[in-house]
């Protein structure tokens, strides 16, 4: 099972490194670092709301539940669920966000400051699919989705998309509130299936250290054309093309020049001899 956080604080440390580059290489773009410099600040930010819902959720499991963090996102490569909840109350996908600033929920739209957050509730609700479609159709309905507001005191709000947004405070008694969808027996078949479909076939980022692929032996690395072997090569087909086009032009030629020498003299026949 991942760690909470785990993969906001690769992103994190990728975003710091990018920002020490810009440094010692364009010290003077001022705005690429304060934009590298928001990046880093949001991943960590991110990763410290992780452990912190991460906590929270610990409570929940001495009631029957087992929470699984930092796990993959199924059919996509890159991404990644930060929480995935499974209880007697059904399978919770909970999203964290560690936002500053005024965040609101009316009329089943969520803002931050002036500006709608459709996109996070549509991640979630994209998410609670591809969770749902790894169960047996007759449990899909149980699952559901969370975003949890870190540092917001949010009462439990429905938004348009179907996700509840609420505070962390709240996230404890959201779930022990659930009517119960599971049995105990489901919980841990589906839990151990989860675990195994979103753990173990996670694929790797690829790092700066990251291996490359060993090759079979006695096989060499393929190397790609450089323009100047490209344009020879271009060169030679083009030339094995007109010496090929030329002999069949001459051929064709020199045949209907006899056709037309037998056309023009037809050929005499020979004088008879009296016996």
């Amino acid at each position: 099972m991942g760690v909470a956080g785990a993969g906001a604080d690769e992103q994190a440390r990728r975003a710091a490194r990018r920002v020490d580059r810009l440094r010692r290489e364009t010290p003077t773009a001022t705005e690429r670092i304060a934009a590298a410099e928001r990046r880093e600040h949001a991943w960590t930010a991110g990763a410290e709301g992780e452990r912190l819902v991460a906590q929270t959720l610990a409570e929940v499991e001495r009631h029957g539940w087992t929470v699984l963090h930092d796990v993959r996102w199924p059919g996509r490569r890159f991404a990644n669920l930060d929480h995935v909840a499974v209880g007697p109350g059904g399978v919770v996908v909970v999203d964290a966000k560690n936002w500053s600033g005024d965040v609101t929920v009316r009329d089943g739209v969520l803002r931050a400051g002036s500006y709608r957050k459709d996109d996070e509730l549509e991640g979630v609700a994209s998410a609670v699919a591809a969770v749902a479609a790894l169960l047996e159709p007759r449990t899909r309905s149980a699952v559901s989705g969370l975003l949890c507001l870190v540092a917001h005191e949010q009462p439990p709000a429905p938004t348009t998309a179907g996700v509840t947004v609420l505070g962390r405070d709240h996230l404890v008694g959201e779930l022990l509130a659930l009517p119960p969808r599971l049995t105990g027996a489901q919980v841990r078949r589906i839990a151990g299936s989860l675990r195994s479909e979103l753990d173990d076939r996670r694929p790797a980022l690829a790092t700066p250290t990251t291996l490359p692929t060993a090759r079979p032996a006695g096989t060499a690395a393929r190397r790609p054309l450089s323009w100047l072997q490209a344009l020879l090569l271009l060169v030679t087909v083009l030339l094995l093309v007109g010496l090929a086009a030329f002999s069949i032009t001459t051929l064709a030629l020199s045949g209907i020049g006899e056709l037309l020498g037998h056309l023009t003299h037809p050929p005499t026949s020979a004088p008879l001899h009296p016996r």
